[in-house]
């Protein structure tokens, strides 16, 4: 550029210092402004305690002296019951583990693979960040914090673990808040089990019924039904039973030829073998089966227990044999566990009591997560059937 005269400069480079002072000045509130967000960040965490008590320092991770800490996720974190998460939410809240393993994938990563449970359901939650350690620091039946996103793998919602920690006693959490448990308590409902045994007329079936359930009374009362399927909640069995039993005395009423003593009693004691074929914990969840559940099942331990106490108490034998093949025929087919297929009216009755709760269970639950108009997940124990909420009322 040709210099015209330095009073012609001046303006020009005049100019050029006011732009590069204002570009300064710019990078200047851009770095300390950045410099407080972080600091205010770290300000509000302390406040929460997420620095002392939450998800902050290697320690809360979980992770081995040395790992690289997680990326903030900068997605709005909400807290909200399982059964509430959509893909896409980044989620952070108290769980109870139901389940814990250490996996590998194809191509021989370790990760760790959970089940985690509120009140409201439970959810798949995979720990990509591998630390020897989390096999036993997450095991499971205890109650951690974790923080991650939700994801859609192959129609099933699954959290991704970004932070997660046990709870300390500064989180003032009890773990019994946070188990999914049947809508009455297990006293009421052993109450109405009780009430409808008072009515029978067969005083050798009320006998043999009674002797059973006192036995496993202390278990009964948070058993669950199982430890995945219907009713595996506290209290499930139960739910389960003590509804399977309202409608059976309805039904009844419409087939008046059954014998309401024998349907009764089988509605009763089906599942009986479930309390020994169950690993339970205090809380009233599964954790694991039993070797004899895994050699036998239910099936054939409720009418172990059946038998035994039968012979304890000198039972008629056909009152006894009419009861076990009640239990053995209740799953209906072979491929279900049932190697014989109903044979007289109160074990077909008993069946569709059986099934129809279980259905309904899984109905109401899988619709209590599907907005109006809109389709449920995909349920493997409805044929894998999804399943449509009406938007009308």
């Amino acid at each position: 550029m040709v210099c015209l005269g330095v009073s012609s400069c001046r303006p020009a480079l005049g100019c050029g210092i006011i732009v590069a002072e204002t570009i300064f000045r710019a990078l200047g509130k851009m770095l300390r402004w950045n410099g407080r967000t972080c600091s205010n960040d770290v300000e509000r965490e302390e406040r929460s305690g997420m620095r002392t008590g939450g998800f902050l320092g290697e320690e809360a991770f979980g992770m081995r002296s040395g790992a690289t800490m997680p990326t903030r996720n900068m997605a709005e974190v909400v807290e909200k019951k399982i059964r509430d998460w959509k893909p896409g939410d980044t989620v952070q809240g108290y769980f109870y583990i139901r389940q814990s393993e250490m996996k590998q994938t194809t191509t021989n990563n370790k990760y760790m693979n959970f089940t985690f449970s509120d009140t409201s359901g439970d959810i798949n939650a995979k720990l990509w960040d591998w630390d020897e350690d989390n096999v036993t620091r997450f095991a499971a039946g205890i109650l951690v914090k974790a923080r991650g996103q939700v994801v859609d793998w192959q129609g099933q919602l699954q959290l991704k673990i970004e932070r997660i920690r046990r709870t300390i006693d500064t989180d003032h959490v009890e773990i019994s808040d946070y188990v999914p448990s049947a809508p009455q308590s297990g006293e009421s409902m052993l109450r109405e089990l009780y009430s409808v045994l008072n009515t029978f007329t067969n005083l050798e079936l009320k006998t043999l019924v009674e002797t059973i359930l006192k036995k496993y009374e202390t278990q009964l009362l948070i058993c669950p039904a199982a430890k995945k399927n219907h009713h595996a909640v506290r209290c499930g069995w139960l739910y389960h039973v003590s509804t399977m039993l309202r409608a059976a005395v309805g039904l009844s009423q419409v087939y008046p030829f059954l014998d309401q003593d024998l349907l009764y009693a089988g509605v009763m004691l089906h599942d009986i073998g479930k309390c020994e074929e169950m690993q339970m914990t205090d809380i009233g969840l599964v954790s694991d089966y039993t070797p004899a559940g895994n050699l036998l099942g239910h099936i054939i331990q409720g009418i172990q227990i059946l038998h035994e106490t039968a012979a304890e108490l000198g039972t008629n034998s056909e009152w006894t044999l009419l009861l076990e093949h009640m239990i053995l025929s209740h799953h209906y087919e072979p491929e279900y566990g049932s190697p014989k297929y109903p044979m007289f009216a109160e074990a077909e009755m008993l069946h569709y009591l059986d099934i129809m709760d279980a259905r309904m269970y899984d109905m109401a639950k899988a619709l209590e997560n599907t907005n109006p108009g809109g389709f449920s997940d995909r349920i493997w124990s409805l044929e894998n059937r999804t399943l449509y909420r009406r938007s009308l009322k």
